[in-house]
């Protein structure tokens, strides 16, 4: 077998994490193309089911509303089509009785063909033993006259049956009439009509059907029904009441109510008369007596959005309108619900001894208030969003998901004592203490439904940056036949919303067209929790989407609606189904949808097709696993024969989130085709080169070794006659095996460096499970039922027990797995015991332990020798020197050098530098809960076994003398210890710091992570115990807003847009949500994806939080009309015992801290005694998610404790720069200590750059007084009185240059660090940098002429002093217009007005890592994509292949072109203003002696060694301070 893939690291290119999925790799390398990923998910009423997959018969779909019916049982309504349901509250099951329901569906279905779906709210009267219910159908559509309208109000008889599905109209159980019996056929009340669209039951009577919001009561045998057609217009023709005596009134056949009678009286109906009220009384009302008389209490949720109010009723039960009885003189005011709006409608509120219940859909939460005369107060709110907890009665707060229905029980005291509240997402009903809101029990179903687990599947997989770099995701969702696409709208700026396909049906729709962003807009759609559900299971409508988009043809100066590329043979575009049950249609049917699958697959660049057949329906069901068989087979990825396997089960939600990830990864590792990459880290001291090594194989786990070469004296050449070591040769030389390997993590009841082991299954099991990821089943003894192979090794299996099961079985056998052992038989010999075994060319086997070291710096320790002399007493060399440093240095003369590299098995390995034997391995043990991850059980097959390659631990340590308390060795003494950091790279946000003073005993001080999925900050000390910190992120949309709702309830056809919220469409600057407020500080707001918070002007009245933005927001409820998407985040506070640990927005660590002594007492400060060790940690990668990496933090370097949290503002979009980038701070930050510059002051000042391309300048030092700057001549003058001026503090930051970054302009991201250092001419500091979409190198989906990257040397005027650049209390900002343009420019220089300088590149060429400052002369490794010939009749502007890689050089002062110094180019690249060095991406450039190192991904233009570039320097002279604040000895 031939390996794949070989990778050399001679530099750190970038720091990554993911959530835990695999590895891209590093872009650029032959094969940049994102690949194209369609999900297309079922959404069929039975995706309702719960995940449980308890019988269909007997279990719960999303409940609406539950009402009792006074014996212990319940019915309950569904959401969309689920009909209604009869439980025991008391044994929570569903009771099955031939009286209720016919006896033997045990429900009624809710079927929109008979018009009774969605239903809102329901009531029981016990007299007629009927179910009064209300129904929100906006969304099925009621007829032309009733557009935006559908509230339907009718009833249903429990002692029919339904006649099930295909009952039509009732021929149920025991009635030819069925169950469900519509209202009247008398005369409609004001405010309702008999819509065209309305449906009739089995005797032609319809119901009432009202226009707008309605809400329903009953209450002593009377049933109010208020409505109004436009929710807040005061129109008395399209409010109506009506109130109905359900004792008195007459019947005609089987219940069905003849109410003609509209004389006033009781005899019927009595409509109400006509007063402005009533549209504040028509979404959830409750009607109770009060000291004798009737009153009503209203949860308004559009006119009042979350307002409580409450009206006397008169003796007809109407509003009494007399002189001060309206509203009961009521405060309309200040009543806010301070559970928000619900937006849902239905039984949101009820009232019960004087005390008012409500429910906050959004918020999750319930609350309980009193009154006083016209006041409410709040007394209780409880609630805790979350679908998968376990409720307990000894939690102090309820676990609730999306609360709608709430009332009383009935019956026993108990239940009448009971407040009963439907948890819709968590598809149960809980019951709760009146007094208190404590938990005491539920009935209904346990977790999620199979919707909710098909969503959080799809959100685990686009939660990672890893994945969202190699892919472009869509969705759509399907369930019928009706289906087209005509591509897609436009949004208000005129580019393509790819969220909004021309033609949408309820049936079937691409929500979501595959696009760069699509991944973020997934989630947001998920987020909106707007997705309809209802029955047969079609895809026909789906496959005439997929024919028509895939066919579709792009102009190339048109948009962009079709992603697939028919030409790039390295472009992968698939689909992937999922389905919860057989999928219907005939022969015919069947056939066509096969056809379209099968012409995808048979274009010249296939579309590929997996599936998933998702939930016990298909796992249990052959007929329906054929056909999802037989698409995998059409679609070219099913074939069992060869080893393909396209068709996949997935039993649970947990295995979903598993099989979809596993597909995905599957799909990506289709692109690995290409040239092999050598990205890689390096560490040089005399004459000596560390390179990391690495192969890559697909779905395996990638391994890897370290190898040190002796460099030529002299030339510098870098010859393998001169290796003296290779790690993984050396393992197998000393008889190396996964036994005798010391392997250690921190645990509480266990230390030494060698417990991760299993005899520790227990505590390593309580990491493994920590997060959520589930370890899954791997080896069996008996067949699995899911299709797979996991049984193979049984009977067979050698050096570990097999189990059904993962206990003492699969957690066992990863421990192992990572300590070396072959435990998921990757070369097929089911000897899982064995070392891990690796093919040579030659077929031979070798074994190899080591996994492979990608994105991570090397880090060599040896004897301390930090600097001592210093002739600054504000130095840390100084302190050193105080605090007998040099005593310690010396006792640690002995002390060998050490190799520190992290690998992606989640080992950080520490090996002799001398002799390359591996010492010990530490698994940090916030990395243990990534682990599971890895475990595919598809991959176990008969050609033997395999895992999901992961990112599990891939940053850069750094290591630092510290003079510190040590919690272990000695906490009550200071003493000198060398600590190591360890961030996590793409494996997490987060860190752990180890002693290694002495490398025979290192020990664990503490790790943290935060986990923004599960809205945790985990901590483990330095005993092993795990602290979680939780916090709760609050997100908000468009449809959350008073004055869209209002928009969305009106059944207006002008859709003329305005600010009055009357019409169909709604523009305006004001967006108000009601009765919620919201913490300012940590609260982002986008529309369309670009941040506008700063834009955006926050106040609170009354309760209400009004957002007014800069730019008018338009929604418009007409087909294909705007509608702008709002998104608002909000990161909730930490507990309180985790505020000193809050990392709540600490992104993916890609870069690595500084660590430095802080002045604690700020300004002035200059003694260094008493001063801290902190570091310098940026924010990392948020993944383009709002706050999330936009910041810096300045920990305690010894505790881990944060000091401070420095935000990076998100820049906001306006009409110049159209900035529409999600900030975040991946990159290191530029550390300048007073021991680099030789300056009088403590501490260090800052430079952070971001995405979004500023530069932020912070104050760290102890600097105090007032600065000013001559424009003329650049000097600064200085004045240190703390009296003068406005001053400087600690942790000041200011920004002053900025990039302008824009997708839709330059797509100038700043992924990478900055270089610096003082210029010769200048002598200023200069920081250096380059731009670049890291993430899409060959700028897949972007319009060439949005591709405009630059170079550039910018200088800091106020150098060495932080400075104040201000006029008039603004910030000054530069950009480019302040700097002068190089570009072609070989003579000039800057100007001393000149900020800096600039190179713009062409061709979409951009850079691939930090430039490299040597000898006056800055370095860039530039990438440009592979384009066909321009003369080309019909060229394709993007092409397959490695792209070129070159060397740019420039005279660091003036940014001078003199890269013709470094050699000539070839006749082929004769026009390129750079020096052209092979094919492929270039790694950081390293400087050593007078020659340049960069690994190369293709072939360099070397000879001898084309897989390395090495080229002579240019020699210009500079003071570089970077090498000193790497701090890696």
């Amino acid at each position: 077998m031939k390996l794949l893939k070989t990778f050399y690291f001679i530099l750190l290119l970038l720091v990554f994490h993911s959530f835990a999925n695999a590895k891209p790799l590093p872009p650029g390398t032959g094969n940049s193309i994102p690949a194209n990923i369609l999900f297309l998910v079922d959404k069929s009423q039975s995706m309702h089911d719960p995940a449980t997959g308890n019988n269909k018969r007997i279990n719960m779909r999303p409940p609406t509303d539950v009402v009792g019916r006074g014996d212990g049982n319940y019915f309950v309504s569904g959401v969309d089509e689920s009909g209604y349901y009869y439980w025991n509250a008391s044994q929570n099951k569903i009771v099955q009785t031939n009286s209720i329901f016919g006896g033997k569906t045990h429900r009624a279905h809710g079927f929109q063909k008979r018009g009774i779906g969605s239903p809102i709210q329901i009531e029981y009267h016990e007299g007629k033993k009927l179910i009064y219910a209300l129904a929100d159908a906006r969304d099925y559509g009621m007829g032309n006259n009733c557009k935006q309208g559908g509230f339907f109000v009718y009833t249903i008889n429990p002692s029919k049956g339904d006649g099930g599905r295909q009952g039509g109209r009732g021929g149920g159980n025991n009635s030819p009439n069925g169950s469900y019996n519509y209202y009247t056929s008398g005369p409609m009340p004001d405010g309702a009509t008999n819509c065209a669209g309305s449906k009739k039951d089995s005797n032609g009577w319809k119901g009432w059907t009202f226009k707008g919001k309605t809400a329903i009561s009953m209450h002593e045998n009377k049933l109010w029904i208020v409505t109004a057609e436009t929710a807040g217009i005061d129109n008395d023709s399209a409010n109506g009441m009506i109130v109905i005596d359900i004792s008195t009134a007459t019947t005609s056949g089987n219940g069905r109510f003849n109410i003609t009678n509209n004389n006033g009286g009781w005899g019927g109906r009595h409509k109400c008369p006509k007063i402005s009220a009533y549209k504040y009384f028509n979404e959830s009302i409750d009607v109770v007596r009060e000291s004798g008389d009737l009153y009503m209490y209203s949860k308004d949720n559009t006119a009042r959005p979350g307002q409580i109010l409450k009206q006397k009723l008169d003796a007809n039960g109407c509003m009494d309108t007399s002189s001060g009885a309206q509203y009961t003189n009521w405060n309309k005011t200040l009543n806010q619900d301070n559970c928000g709006s619900s937006n849902k409608g239905g039984a949101s509120i009820v009232v019960k001894d004087e005390k008012i219940y409500t429910t906050g859909y959004f918020s999750h939460t319930i609350c309980k208030y009193s009154f006083s005369g016209d006041t409410i107060t709040l007394v209780k709110k409880v609630g805790i969003s979350d679908s998968y907890a376990t409720n307990d009665a000894s939690l102090s707060d309820v676990y609730l998901n999306y609360p709608m229905g709430i009332d009383f029980g009935k019956g026993s005291v108990d239940h009448e004592n009971t407040l009963f509240v439907v948890s819709r997402g968590r598809m149960e009903i809980a019951m709760l203490d009146k007094n208190n809101l404590s938990y005491k029990d539920h009935f209904g179903e346990t977790g999620v439904s199979l919707f909710q687990g098909a969503k959080d599947a799809i959100s685990f997989v686009l939660n990672d940056s890893a994945t969202t770099q190699q892919a472009h995701f869509g969705i759509g969702f399907w369930h019928m036949n009706n289906g087209k696409f005509e591509g897609f709208y436009d949004d208000a700026s005129g580019n393509v919303d790819y969220t909004r396909a021309k033609h949408c049906t309820r049936e079937v729709c691409l929500d979501v067209g595959i696009n760069p962003k699509g991944a973020q807009q997934i989630l947001d759609l998920f987020q909106k929790d707007n997705i309809h559900l209802g029955y047969k299971t079609r895809f026909k409508g789906a496959a005439a989407i997929l024919n028509k988009y895939f066919a579709h043809v792009n102009n190339p100066k048109e948009k962009i609606w079709n992603p697939h590329n028919d030409l790039l043979k390295c472009q992968t575009t698939a689909i992937i189904i999922i389905g919860d049950g057989e999928i219907g249609g005939n022969n015919n049917e069947q056939r066509a949808i096969k056809n379209v699958i099968s012409a995808l697959n048979q274009k010249s660049n296939p579309i590929l097709t997996y599936t998933v057949g998702y939930g016990k329906d298909v796992y249990n069901d052959n007929d329906a696993k054929a056909i999802f068989k037989s698409y995998a087979v059409k679609g070219g990825t099913h074939d069992p024969a060869n080893n393909k396997k396209g068709f996949f089960i997935a039993e649970t939600p947990a295995d979903l989130k598993n099989v979809t990830d596993t597909i995905v990864q599957q799909i990506l590792s289709k692109q690995v085709v290409f040239s092999a990459p050598s990205i890689s880290s390096e560490v040089k001291r005399s004459g000596e080169l560390f390179q990391g090594k690495f192969w890559n194989r697909t779905n395996k786990e990638w391994y890897g070794t370290i190898l040190k070469t002796r460099l030529v004296s002299g030339s510098g050449a870098a010859e393998q006659s001169n290796q003296l070591w290779d790690a993984a040769e050396k393992m197998v030389i000393d008889n190396v095996t996964p036994d005798n390997r010391k392997i250690w993590t921190a645990l509480p009841n266990s230390s030494g460096i060698n417990n991760f082991h299993e005899d520790n299954v227990d505590d390593i099991r309580n990491l493994f499970n920590l997060q959520g990821n589930i370890i899954n089943d791997y080896h069996r003894v008996t067949l699995d039922p899911a299709e797979s192979n996991l049984s193979r090794c049984s009977g067979t299996a050698r050096g570990h027990t097999i189990k059904d099961g993962v206990i003492l079985d699969e957690d066992e056998g990863l421990i192992n797995f990572v300590r070396g052992e072959d435990y998921f038989d990757f070369d097929k010999d089911c000897d899982l015991g064995e070392p891990k075994m690796v093919i040579e060319e030659d077929g031979s086997q070798k074994k190899q332990m080591i996994a492979d070291i990608y994105n991570s710096n090397l880090l060599i320790v040896g004897n301390p020798k930090a600097a001592v002399e210093s002739t600054s007493t504000m130095s840390e060399a100084y302190f050193r020197a105080s605090n007998n440093y040099s005593g310690w240095a010396s006792g640690m003369i002995g002390r060998k050098e050490t190799i520190y590299a992290a690998a992606n098995n989640g080992v950080l390995h520490a090996f002799d530098s001398a002799t390359g034997k591996e010492l010990w391995g530490f698994v940090p043990p916030l990395i243990i809960p990534k682990m599971p991850t890895i475990i595919n059980g598809s991959l176990n097959t008969t050609s033997g076994g395999g895992t999901t390659p992961r990112f599990l631990l891939d940053g850069s340590a750094m290591a630092h003398d510290t003079y510190f308390n040590h919690p272990i060795k000695n906490p009550t003494k200071k003493a000198w210890y060398t600590l190591l950091m360890i961030p996590y790279g793409r494996a997490g946000a987060g860190f752990s710091l180890i002693d290694i003073s002495d490398r025979n005993s290192p020990s664990h001080l503490y790790s943290i992570l935060n986990d923004p999925i599960g809205e945790k900050i985990h901590r483990v000390d330095h005993t092993g115990t795990i602290h979680s910190y939780p916090y709760q992120t609050t997100r908000l949309n468009e449809s959350d807003f008073e004055e869209i709702q209002t928009v969305k309830s009106n059944s207006s056809t002008n859709y003329t847009c305005d600010a009055t919220a009357t019409t169909g469409c709604y523009t305006g600057n004001k967006l108000t949500l009601k009765s919620q407020t919201v913490d300012t500080v940590n609260t982002t707001i986008s529309v369309n994806g670009i941040d506008v918070t700063g834009s955006t002007t926050i106040t609170e009245t009354l309760g209400d939080t009004i957002f007014t933005f800069a730019n008018p927001i338009t929604h418009s409820i007409d087909t294909g009309g705007v509608v702008d998407s709002v998104r608002i985040v909000e990161i909730g506070p930490i507990s309180n015992l985790g505020t000193e640990y809050d990392y709540r927005r600490l992104g993916e660590t890609w870069g690595s801290p500084r660590v430095f002594r802080l002045p604690n007492n700020g300004p002035g400060d200059n003694s260094v005694s008493d001063d801290e060790y902190v570091a310098v940690l940026p924010g990392g990668f948020g993944n383009f998610n709002p706050q999330i990496g936009s910041n810096v933090y300045v920990i305690d370097w010894a505790t881990g404790k944060v000091k401070k949290e420095i935000r990076i503002a998100d820049k906001q979009y306006d009409s110049n720069t159209y900035n529409d980038i999600v900030n975040s701070v991946p990159s290191t930050p530029v550390v300048v200590t007073s021991d680099a510059a030789k300056e009088a002051y403590s501490g260090a000042l800052v430079y952070v750059n971001d995405l979004e391309g500023k530069i932020t300048k912070i104050n760290l030092t102890n600097m105090r007084g007032s600065y000013a700057l001559d424009a003329s001549t650049g000097t600064v003058s200085q004045n240190t009185s703390a009296t003068v001026g406005p001053g400087i503090s600690l942790y000041d930051s200011y920004t002053f240059f900025d990039l302008d970054v824009s997708t839709l302009t330059n797509n100038r991201f700043n992924y990478h660090s900055l270089d610096a250092g003082i210029g010769i001419k200048s002598r200023k500091l200069w920081l250096y940098g380059g731009t670049g979409d890291y993430m899409n190198l060959n700028d897949t989906m972007v319009a060439d002429a949005r591709v405009n990257n630059v170079l550039f040397g910018i200088k800091d005027k106020f150098f060495p002093y932080f400075g104040a650049e201000a006029s008039g209390g603004a910030t000054n900002i530069d950009n480019l217009s302040n700097c002068k343009n190089m570009t072609g420019n070989t003579t000039d220089c800057p100007d001393i007005s000149d900020r800096g300088w600039y190179i713009e590149l062409d061709d979409q060429k951009k850079v691939t890592a930090e430039p490299t400052l040597a000898k006056n002369v800055v370095y860039y490794p530039i990438f440009k994509p592979i384009r066909t010939d321009p003369n080309d009749p019909n060229p394709d502007p993007k092409k397959c292949g490695a792209g070129e890689a070159y060397i740019c050089a420039y005279d660091a002062d003036c940014g001078r072109n003199l890269s013709g110094e470094l050699g000539t180019n070839s006749s082929s690249h004769t026009a390129e203003k750079c020096y052209y060095v092979g094919t492929g991406v270039l790694s950081k450039i390293i400087s050593f002696g007078a020659k340049l190192y960069a690994n190369i991904s293709g072939e360099s233009i070397n000879a001898k060694k084309d897989d390395i570039v090495v080229i002579d320097a240019i020699d210009e002279g500079l003071t570089n301070y970077r090498s000193s604040w790497r701090q890696n000895f």
